[in-house]
């Protein structure tokens, strides 16, 4: 009868020694897949938007709208779809979520009019948006903390991938399919990978500890995880690293602790990270347009811009793991002089598209780093609502990003002087993370030697 005696699993002392295996790389793999139709399926507009404009008449501050009506659906649907991930589990809500906006991508290439463009965009954004977040949260809690930064810069460089695949694929497509096709294109896509994510995402094991939720299924996951450890549903599972939490999750919770300086200060990093990220991936094409670059050229160099984004986030994805959050300042400490010079000095053209590049490149390494580091400031129990609170404040504030390329390409102002407006958002991302390394810093040092913190956070910011 010894046997049947519970026995007590700490479960993030398990996976903070489990190497990375088969099943992490598929995880990882399947939501890589996501975010890449996750990110060609909003980002599809701003390239197919000459096509768009010339077939159903669409004025600037029309084409404005639809953008950011995709960026508003986003920040409503991480605020509502991200909270709920943590009551009642991380996959059905990606699953669910990752179903709908492939529909209703699909369904935006038979849209009629301006007004039913709107609406499809608005709500394809609201699916987008309780995505991604949640599928960032739930590959964290299946990974060391050494690890956490890395595997979500890779998965978010899908959606980098799919946002900067837009481009060459209009160019490719577009001819043949018309701008609608490339509409079903990333529907159709969506739906193959939503159906991946049904066959092989596992629930998070972490949040189902945390909450004390199924003993069953958290039993068979620790067994998935370690072969060796014949856990029962009847044993008791722990996290080592962090205080047991309550089956709710309240929105104070996000304001506890060093919380309470860290939340707010990533949601205004984050927002202004967004505004750039999002007025270059809206306005990219057409803003490189209106400086009298043809369209095929300034596609493609919009999306060779965003594929260098990918890669500079990649680049210091490492560093960020070892270093943590100082290493966010580095790529805002390049693009806010780049964009004073682009913005300010007069370049020949062959050298103004090069540092147009460059500033896209710089824009997206930043905008990675900022994110790569929001899942890890948060304990499991509220990971989910703290990073889709995040995403969708940011959203919110990315919604003025392609708002603010309609008001300077109808204001008759040269688009070049965009590069400039654009200096504001740097320079606060570079005081936010700069602020946000200090504090914990502080909390670290304050945590050694004491045991765990009491905010229920790792000292070293997992």
């Amino acid at each position: 009868m010894a046997d049947a005696t519970p026995r007590t699993f700490d479960v993030a002392a398990l996976i903070e020694r489990r190497p990375f295996d088969r099943f992490n790389m598929r995880l990882v793999a399947i939501s890589w897949l996501i975010t890449v139709f996750d990110g060609f399926d909003l980002s599809i507009a701003a390239f197919t938007a000459p096509y768009m404009r010339d077939e159903l008449g669409l004025t600037t501050a029309q084409l404005a709208n639809v953008f950011s009506a995709g960026l508003l659906g986003m920040t409503l649907g991480g605020l509502l779809f991200s909270p709920l991930s943590d009551r009642i589990g991380r996959r059905p809500v990606v699953i669910g979520t990752a179903f709908g906006f492939g529909i209703l991508t699909m369904a935006t290439a038979f849209a009629p009019s301006y007004h039913a463009l709107l609406v499809l965009r608005l709500l394809d954004g609201f699916a987008i948006g309780g995505m991604v977040p949640i599928a960032w949260a739930l590959n964290v809690e299946f990974v060391p903390k050494r690890l956490r930064a890395t595997v979500v810069t890779v998965i978010m460089v899908g959606y980098s991938v799919g946002t900067s695949g837009a481009g060459p694929m209009t160019v490719m497509l577009e001819p043949l399919i018309g701008w609608r096709g490339m509409f079903l294109v990333g529907g159709i896509g969506s739906i193959v990978a939503a159906s991946l994510l049904l066959l092989w995402l596992p629930e998070s094991v972490r949040l189902l500890v945390s909450k004390n939720m199924k003993p069953e299924q958290t039993a068979r996951l620790v067994n998935r995880l370690d072969p060796a450890a014949d856990a029962r549903a009847t044993d008791r599972f722990i996290l080592g690293d962090e205080q047991t939490a309550t089956r709710k999750t309240a929105f104070r919770e996000l304001f506890v602790g060093r919380l309470a300086i860290i939340t707010p200060l990533l949601w205004l990093g984050f927002t202004f990270s967004s505004i750039a990220i999002y007025f270059v991936n809206g306005w990219g094409p057409i803003v490189l347009e209106a400086m009298q670059y043809d369209r095929r050229t300034a596609a493609l160099a919009t999306a060779f811009g965003g594929i260098m984004g990918s890669a500079a986030g990649l680049a210091i994805m490492r560093v960020t793991d070892r270093r943590g959050p100082v290493t966010v300042l580095f790529y805002p400490t390049l693009l806010l002089p780049l964009l004073l010079v682009v913005g300010l000095v007069p370049l020949a053209p062959q050298t103004v598209l090069i540092l147009a590049m460059a500033v896209l490149m710089l824009i997206g390494g930043m905008h990675f780093a900022f994110l790569s580091i929001i899942g890890t400031l948060y304990p499991t129990a509220v990971r989910g609502a703290g990073s889709g609170w995040a995403s969708s404040v940011g959203k919110l504030g990315g919604v003025f990003g392609p708002l603010l390329g309609g008001v300077i390409l109808s204001s008759g102002m040269p688009a070049i002087r965009s590069y400039l407006v654009l200096a504001i958002c740097p320079a606060v991302v570079l005081l936010t993370a700069a602020w946000i390394t200090r504090v914990v810093s502080r909390t670290a040092a304050d945590s050694s030697g004491n045991g765990p913190s009491t905010d229920g956070l790792a000292p070293a910011g997992g």
